[in-house]
């Protein structure tokens, strides 16, 4: 080749003749060495690790094999650094390694081997999403996260053939792994082209198309993930990735799942389909993980237990005190409430969960709901219990929906797919929910949780998919009654918005009413004043060190409640479930007494085979706290007494008040008010509640018997409440 002057030009090939070049390639070479000796030399009590766990995955049709990284990191140390320097260079020749150790295997051509995929995971410290940097891109990481959301699965070209419309040239490309794009050539690169020939079949301008018959293909799928609960900041928004699943990973994770993903923090290369993260600047682009392998996140909390700790909890389980002890560790800082503490013990320590024969699952997870007035302390109780729960989730009725809380599938026009996306309940999978003024969310809202309060599984059929999330969590749930307060003069009927349906999910059904006592209002002040001058608080202000024997602090509250319900799982004994059973056929029956004679209506919170299992999951906890493997006739007592005081005393309530305790002289009273009213309203008219109630209390100088009247005649359905209980109106 000459210049227009006449002079020669010397060129050269630049694709395999520099020294970086030459570098890299001799250090692949040398590294797929290090990895084939690895591969086959490594052992453990003279068991071959890799050989043997390649047979075995073959025999069950699954041409993985999953790698631990420390396993690398203990045999070769050189090349442990250039895997989590370089991973992504790696990947390849590690695969073509397992492919070569099982033909030396098998004795077989390798070319007749099947393709295999490498599964690198990592026993060290994960790391969290919001601590990943520029500087890991292209770097192996260990991250410790959440599934969020997930996209259906896509197929990606590994390799293409393509092939000149003109000539009939055929190039293979080979795409490799990840959202990579595809670039044909612009210009056809057969023979007849070379060298600015000069021939009748000039082949034109993006001359290659792809065969899509002649390219291979894998399965891929897109999911989010989504760092822990506690591990956000107060007031930071959570971070979310894009991760990348292949092949043996894809259909593997679901939203809700807690997971070790171990793989390469990568951008996405120019041209890719990857969304940026600012349509205006291409250079700011989302990062996202390619995923080597995936661990539950199941930790072996016996492990990480010393010995001396383990024989602590023994001998804590070992005190006749240690109900006492538990309670006072929960909320030190609230004054009083002592079974509602025990209740949250039980709800964190939770019952047995059951498979029986035909499949049916029975829950063992423990469902708690607060109804009482402001300001005594229910926001802070569980508030505690998020920060005491190895998982939580803490969320407010008033800005819950039911997606928002079960599951949403959504459209993103970006990829024209539909993403399934994980609500609270799902998140709290395996640990608590706690839902702050229950009472706020819509009624609808509410009837969504039924399923995952009882079945504890989520079902969604929208937009074509059909699947079921899991939503095995407890639920500790506050409200405020309808009047704001608990109101003396009406019933627990009038004061609970909440359907029959959903409190019976629930287990323990608290009433906390502000009573008005000198003493121990007395005892409250004083307890508030001595949190405010740092008398027996600590530095956050929240646990009270009042007596180091009787309390626990809230780290080893945490290991304790981890190591009980990793160790023990109780189960009734023949006595105590004959115990149980006659207990439950007595609450029945005091249930199912009328509150008054005039209506002979039963109470709002219903008594059912639910709260049998109540009895059953609470008198299994108390065991578990124990430490003990079966359930004794003492459990069931103290469970049956907690039960008592929460569910039998919401149902009991407002019974003094109205029906059974009313004088003769009230009765005669009330009928006459009812008579007054059924004349004052035609069938079909209605009148404001308020001016109806101001009429009657001026006629019969009697309030409280007029509020009854009226009660009496909306129970017998001859009036009924509309427009947000402001008007009533007649209907027979």
């Amino acid at each position: 080749m000459t210049t227009f002057d006449g002079e020669k030009i010397y060129y050269t090939n630049q694709k395999f003749t520099t020294d970086e070049e030459f570098n890299h390639e001799s250090t692949i070479t040398d590294a797929g060495k290090r990895i084939l000796k690895f591969l086959k030399e490594f052992h453990f009590q003279d068991k071959f690790i890799y050989r043997d766990q390649l047979k075995e995955n073959v025999a069950n049709n699954e041409y993985i094999l999953r790698v631990e990284i420390n396993d690398i990191e203990n045999s070769d140390k050189e090349l442990y650094s250039f895997i989590l320097d370089r991973p992504q260079d790696i990947q390849e020749t590690f695969e073509d390694k397992i492919k070569e150790l099982y033909s030396q295997e098998k004795m077989i051509n390798k070319s007749d081997c099947p393709d295999f995929q490498l599964q690198l995971i990592s026993q060290q410290n994960p790391d969290l999403l919001r601590n990943l940097t520029a500087q890991q891109i292209g770097k192996l990481v260990t991250i410790k996260c959440i599934i969020s959301a997930s996209k259906s699965i896509k197929v990606k070209a590994k390799k293409i053939l393509i092939r000149c419309r003109e000539c009939q040239d055929e190039q293979h490309i080979n795409l490799g792994y990840g959202p990579k794009p595809v670039n044909l050539p612009r210009y056809c690169l057969g023979k007849a082209q070379q060298k600015g020939a000069q021939t009748d079949a000039q082949c034109p301008t993006d001359p290659y198309v792809i065969i899509p018959e002649e390219c291979q293909f894998i399965d891929q799928q897109t999911l989010r993930i989504q760092e822990l609960s506690e591990a956000i900041p107060t007031g930071e928004v959570p971070r979310n990735f894009m991760v990348y699943c292949d092949r043996y990973l894809v259909n593997k994770l679901i939203p809700g799942q807690r997971v070790i993903i171990t793989g390469v923090y990568q951008v996405p290369p120019k041209g890719s389909a990857t969304i940026k993260s600012n349509a205006m600047d291409a250079e700011l682009l989302l990062p996202y993980i390619h995923v080597f392998g995936v661990q539950t996140n199941k930790v072996n909390i016996k492990q990480g237990l010393s010995e001396a700790l383990r024989q602590e909890f023994k001998s804590l389980s070992r005190n006749k005190d240690v109900y006492k002890i538990i309670t006072n560790s929960i909320a030190p800082a609230i004054y009083g409430h002592e079974d509602i503490k025990l209740a949250i013990a039980c709800l964190l320590f939770g019952g047995t969960s059951k498979t029986l024969p035909d499949s049916m699952k029975l829950r063992g997870d423990i469902n708690v709901l607060l109804i009482g007035d402001p300001s005594t302390a229910k926001s802070q109780l569980l508030k505690f219990v998020e920060r005491a729960a190895d998982i939580s989730v803490y969320t407010s009725g008033k800005g819950s929906s039911a997606a928002g809380l079960t599951a949403t599938i959504t459209y993103q026009h970006n990829t024209s797919q539909f993403t399934l996306e994980a609500g609270a309940l799902v998140l709290a999978s395996g640990g608590v929910c706690c839902i702050d003024e229950f009472d706020k969310m819509r009624s609808e809202d509410r009837v969504a949780m039924h399923e995952a309060m009882e079945q504890q599984t989520i079902s969604i059929a929208k937009a074509g998919i059909t699947t079921r999330l899991n939503a095995k969590c407890s639920i500790l749930a506050a409200a405020n009654p309808i009047f704001g307060r608990y109101q003396e003069n009406k019933s627990i009927q009038e004061q609970i918005e909440l359907q029959t349906t959903i409190l019976s999910r629930f287990d323990n059904i608290f009433i906390i009413r502000d009573v008005r006592s000198i003493e121990n209002d007395q005892r409250l002040a004083n307890h508030i004043i001595s949190l405010h001058t740092g008398q027996f608080a600590d530095q956050e202000g929240m646990q009270i060190e009042q007596d180091g024997n009787n309390t626990l602090d809230l780290m080893k509250l945490k290991q304790y409640i981890k190591y009980a319900k990793s160790t023990v799982k109780p189960l009734l004994t023949e006595q105590a479930a004959q115990m149980i059973q006659n207990l439950y056929v007595d609450d029945r029956q005091k249930s199912q007494q009328p509150h008054h004679s005039k209506s002979g209506g039963k109470s709002h919170i219903p008594i059912t085979v639910r709260q049998l299992e109540a009895i059953i999951r609470i008198s299994e906890s108390l065991a578990k706290m124990q430490l003990l493997e079966h359930v004794k006739e003492e459990h069931v007592k103290e469970a049956h007494r907690l039960f008592q005081t929460s569910t039998m005393m919401a149902v009991s309530l407002g019974s003094k008040e109205f029906g059974l305790d009313l004088s003769n002289d009230l009765k005669q009273l009330v009928g006459k008010i009812e008579e007054s009213i059924l004349r004052r309203i035609s069938i079909g008219s209605k009148i404001p509640a308020n001016r109806l109630i101001q009429e009657l209390s001026d006629r019969f100088n009697n309030q409280r018997a007029v509020e009854f009247a009226i009660h009496n005649l909306i129970q017998t359905e001859q009036l009924q409440q509309v427009e947000m209980k402001r008007m009533l109106i007649r209907k027979k």
